[in-house]
């Protein structure tokens, strides 16, 4: 049985951590390493995504729903698919809200400048997605991001970037509704959690 064997790709280090850049991480990826895992790039370090259960897909589902039955063909919307944010990283958000387009992005990796809202459902990754997540797309200057928090059934909102942070943070929960000004969208906290249960 013959073995098949890839090299991983060299990359220059001087001492320290090395942080990878797109170009390094997609050599990664090349390799099959983190095959069968979903992965994404933050700030350089190659982080291992847990399994999308059915809570998080149900809500996913549902955001696409109400974004495309309120605004139509206004935006492009993408669901758990790269955006290129900076050199150092690839996150895959949830839910993108961005530029329309005709062709879809063939071809065409989303950039800061193309996106009016991004949405992370997070449950196991409340940490991640409140920090590191948060100070990423404020630092390259994403207007406006949602954390739909699946542990505690609401709608955490950051808003207006200036010098690599939120400056207005604002929790929804059950009763209230959220809307993002960027693209009049507005959902209400308990029709987009209904049909779960807390655990």
């Amino acid at each position: 049985m013959a073995v098949q064997t890839q090299t991983i790709p060299q990359v220059e280090q001087h001492g320290g951590v090395h942080r990878f850049t797109i170009a390094e991480y997609h050599k990664v990826l090349e390799t099959g390493i983190f095959e069968g895992q979903r992965t994404e790039l933050l700030d350089g370090e190659i982080m291992i995504m847990s399994p999308i259960g059915n809570p998080h897909r149900t809500i996913v589902i549902r955001l696409l729903r109400k974004l495309n039955a309120t605004l139509g063909q206004l935006y492009t919307y993408v669901s758990q698919s790269a955006a290129q944010i900076a050199e150092h990283n690839e996150p895959e958000p949830d839910v993108v809200v961005a530029k329309f387009r005709e062709d879809d992005y063939a071809g065409i990796a989303l950039e800061p400048k193309d996106i009016y809202l991004i949405i992370e459902v997070a449950k196991s990754s409340l940490s991640t997605d409140r920090k590191k997540k948060r100070l990423t797309y404020a630092n390259f200057n994403v207007s406006e991001y949602w954390i739909a928090n699946l542990k505690d059934f609401q709608i955490e909102v950051f808003k207006h970037p200036k010098d690599g942070d939120y400056q207005v943070k604002e929790i929804y929960k059950m009763g209230d509704s959220v809307t993002c000004g960027e693209i009049d969208f507005m959902i209400s906290v308990e029709d987009l959690f209904k049909y779960l249960k807390k655990k």
